[in-house]
């Protein structure tokens, strides 16, 4: 069933957003104090968590194959798990993406089967380790720096990019040598986190919207539109959070899912199947 594209579209994401740099690219140079104020604001401003959970929707299209809703729960622990459960009528779940600090997870509950990877196994393939607090933090709409395995990072790691008014850019300094990625704000709002590869055949961009007040400014975002180009499909998934569902540091456990009942399949099988 074509809901498990949502699904693996998060996947993708979690992959992309999950590389390390290696590439040294820009030297430092001075920025202005409006951005230095913006920067610390910014960062200043993110909630501090343990867990959060938010109910929302997913709308996906994928090239002339039509589109497609569903309903979506996202549950995360900090640090230490991250799923995403995928459901539609009646509140059935038809898929989930079930992450760890060294593992990956996509169940397709309908064709009752699930693909699973270390994320060893994909850093290897990538030449780089997958860091699922960067994933976390892509999904909570934050900077973040690929290189570092906890998210820590100042100012000077990254090019400061100043299109006046209120409109900057951040690069990060290092970069891998495949692919580039960068962060478009106003103020003190992420609007865009881009990813594209080096000879620009390929591109994931997440776009955010309808800014929600958390923390100490209005800069949650609860809609994130992510388009992924490149492809043998072109893909556009539009993830919204219901604001009045959000809940920050409460009680809160992600389980493994038990996977006895299901029959494992080839990362390489799906992506066959998906045309991605």
């Amino acid at each position: 069933m074509n809901y498990i594209r949502i699904a693996f579209c998060l996947v993708v994401l979690s992959v992309l957003t999950g590389c390390k740099g290696g590439k040294e690219v820009v030297a430092p140079r001075a920025v202005s104090p409006e951005v230095k104020n913006n920067f610390e604001m910014l960062v200043a401003s993110y909630p501090q968590w343990s867990t959060f959970s938010s109910k929302g929707s997913a709308d996906l299209s994928f090239g002339s194959g039509g589109s497609l809703s569903a309903t979506t729960q996202v549950r995360m622990v900090r640090g230490e798990a991250l799923q995403i459960s995928v459901r539609v009528i009646l509140g059935i779940e038809i898929a989930r993406l079930y992450m760890t600090c060294d593992s990956l997870f996509l169940i397709d509950k309908m064709q009752k089967r699930y693909v699973a990877e270390s994320l060893r196994s994909i850093g290897e393939r990538l030449s780089s380790p997958i860091s699922l607090p960067t994933v976390q933090d892509a999904l909570l709409g934050r900077i973040f720096l690929l290189e570092s395995e906890n998210n820590s990072y100042r100012l000077d790691d990254f090019e400061v990019i100043d299109s006046g008014s209120s409109r900057w850019s951040l690069v990060p300094r290092q970069q891998d040598s495949r692919f580039g990625y960068r962060f478009d704000l106003d103020g003190t709002k992420l609007l865009s986190t881009a990813l594209s590869s080096a000879g620009g055949g390929k591109a994931i961009e997440c776009t955010y919207s309808q800014f929600f007040t958390q923390g100490k400014s209005g800069n949650f975002p609860t809609n994130m539109h992510i388009t992924l180009s490149g492809l043998n499909v072109p893909v556009s998934l539009n993830l919204d959070y219901d604001s009045s569902s959000i809940l920050w540091n409460g009680r809160l456990s992600v389980e493994k899912p038990d996977l006895s009942r299901y029959r494992r399949a080839s990362t390489a099988q799906i992506l066959k199947e998906l045309s991605l």
